[in-house]
Parts: structure tokens; C-alpha cells; sequence
């Protein structure tokens, strides 16, 4: 993860990932066409709520998969 923004009310944290085989087949993220591709490209804003005395730690990430041509959102929280 590569922080874009740290220690403002949000952090903003970006990242890339990519997906290979060592034999030279296709990989489980990817299209089937290539053995080399990039399957992931994100970004994700974090934040802690503070409930009373209780800090809860809240995260929201997008997900893109270029190779697959697919988007998605996760919402996470830490409760411990």
C-alpha cells in the first residue's frame, strides 16, 4: 500500500497487484489469456470512530480488476 494521505481526518492508501504463473500457464485471477497481468488496482479510506471510550477503527476499499474487468466495494471494520 503506497499512503497518498496520513493524519488528516481520512487516510487514503493506494495500491496495485499483479498476477503471474512460475509455469508458464495461466493464474487464477486473470483472464486465461495471459500468464502475466495486473488483478488489482485500489484505493482504500480509513478512519477511527470513536464510540464513548471505544475506538473502532473503520475502512472502506475499492477494488478493480483490470485483467477480469470487475469492480468492487468492501466495507470493514476491526473490532478487536
Amino acid at each position: 500500500m503506497y499512503p497518498f494521505i496520513c493524519g488528516a481526518k481520512v487516510n487514503l492508501d493506494g495500491f496495485v497487484g499483479a498476477g503471474f504463473s512460475l509455469n508458464g500457464d495461466t493464474y487464477l485471477y486473470g483472464d486465461g489469456q495471459e500468464n502475466f497481468d495486473l488483478v488489482n488496482v485500489g484505493l482504500t479510506v480509513s478512519k477511527t470512530v470513536m464510540l464513548g471510550n471505544y475506538s473502532l477503527p473503520v475502512s472502506t476499499t475499492v477494488l478493480w480488476n483490470p485483467s477480469l474487468k470487475y469492480a468492487r466495494v468492501q466495507l470493514a471494520f476491526s473490532l478487536f
